[in-house]
């Protein structure tokens, strides 16, 4: 399944990229998230890796993410993986007219069971990717 979401955001692109790409942030912005926290020391940059609490409805998920390409300013790309699902996050950012606009897109794969809820939750978690957006611009909102 894949999410797809572009938002502009007020703020100049170094400011969003380093907010944005430091998923220890994304509880800050992210309504799913419930937690976020970075696995070890150092700045950001590719083999990073972060552990997030993935809220879905009433229940929580244990995810793991590690950056797997960084373009400093421009790209960063998350690879996660829970129990029942792998995501590939790419957010891409442009600067323009004075802001940013960011491009977020999302493709998750369920596994086991999980694969076959797919019709049934696709227009809940696409409403889960147009939240995630909405809280990253109210979040870098000046």
């Amino acid at each position: 399944m894949r999410l797809h979401e572009r938002r502009k955001i007020a703020r100049p692109v170094e400011e969003v990229f380093a907010f944005t790409a430091d998923f220890a942030n994304a509880e800050k912005w992210d309504p799913g998230v419930a937690y976020s926290r970075r696995v070890g020391s150092g700045e950001p940059g590719v083999g990073a890796e972060f552990d997030l609490m993935v809220s879905f409805g009433s229940r929580e998920f244990p995810m793991t993410y590690e950056i797997t390409a960084w373009e400093d300013g421009s790209r960063v790309v998350l690879e996660g993986i829970g129990e029942n699902i792998r995501a590939v996050d790419e957010i891409r950012f442009e600067a323009r007219d004075g802001g940013t606009v960011v491009d977020y897109t999302a493709v998750l794969t369920f596994t086991n069971w999980m694969r076959f809820l797919i019709p049934l939750i696709a227009p809940l978690l696409n409403r889960v990717g147009e939240r995630a957006l909405d809280g990253l611009v109210d979040a870098l909102q000046p």
